[in-house]
């Protein structure tokens, strides 16, 4: 991450001239002999209606430089050799798809939602666990179902004839098996038998495409359908 002299808060958007040891701080670790290094910067906003903290974390190869360079190196921000791993750990972003985050989608679906992508590399477990509960909070905002056993819930789904087609049930039913049962195996529960990223990756997939089906869709069939009455309004007029 190049440091530079102007910056951008993320949180207030303020925008203030970088002075390293006031309201900018570098920071590069490596083991002697080692093949990676860290290397850490902090943001302070100097807004007085602000003054939050934003931090970036690198890691990469260790710099090419001097013993007589090092220190000055750690201090000024010098970049790291070859970059591996770069994210921001304040402020926490989403991992889900924006387009999601609307008022057409209800917040505590999005929140499992994103939590299912975050968690994705990490542990596919818990992501595919994540999807699990996403998507039951998603059959029961949308057919409007008394809370109960998601198995049951699809099970109702499936017998509203004309409703929802078969393919959308058996996907439900994949998710359902993939984050409770493949994540806590009832047979035997001293065995954990793992979710795999590929696995977990599509159970997000999933719930991309019914997110978009099921929530965003209908809204903009809905907004295309009062411009078109306007239209027809004006005309009349």
């Amino acid at each position: 991450m190049k440091i530079e002299k102007i910056h951008k808060c993320p949180y207030c958007g303020y925008m203030y001239q970088v002075v390293l040891g006031q309201n900018a701080y570098s920071n590069m670790f490596s083991a002697p002999g080692g093949n990676v290094a860290i290397h850490s910067f902090i943001f302070v906003c100097p807004h007085i209606a602000c003054g939050k903290t934003e931090v970036t974390v690198e890691a990469g190869s260790p710099p090419v430089s001097n013993a007589g360079r090092g220190a000055e190196r750690q201090r000024t921000g010098g970049g790291l050799g070859n970059l591996f791993f770069s994210a921001r750990l304040l402020p926490i972003e989403a991992c889900g798809k924006g387009e999601f985050k609307t008022a057409e989608v209800p917040e505590s679906v999005f929140h499992d939602y994103d939590q299912a992508c975050r968690l994705l590399k990490a542990s596919p477990c818990a992501s595919a666990t994540y999807a699990r509960r996403c998507l039951q909070g998603m059959v029961r905002k949308k057919f409007k179902l008394k809370p109960g056993k998601f198995q049951n819930e699809i099970k109702t789904l499936a017998s509203m004839n004309g409703t929802i087609r078969q393919e959308i049930i058996d996907a439900l039913e994949s998710v359902r098996k993939i984050g409770k049962f493949r994540a806590m195996p009832e047979d035997d529960v001293k065995v954990l038998v793992d979710v795999n990223y590929d696995e977990a990756r599509q159970t997000i997939e999933v719930i991309e495409a019914l997110l978009f089906d099921w929530f965003l869709a209908p809204a903009e069939r809905e907004k295309r359908a009062e411009a078109l009455k306007a239209i027809i309004e004006s005309k009349k007029g």
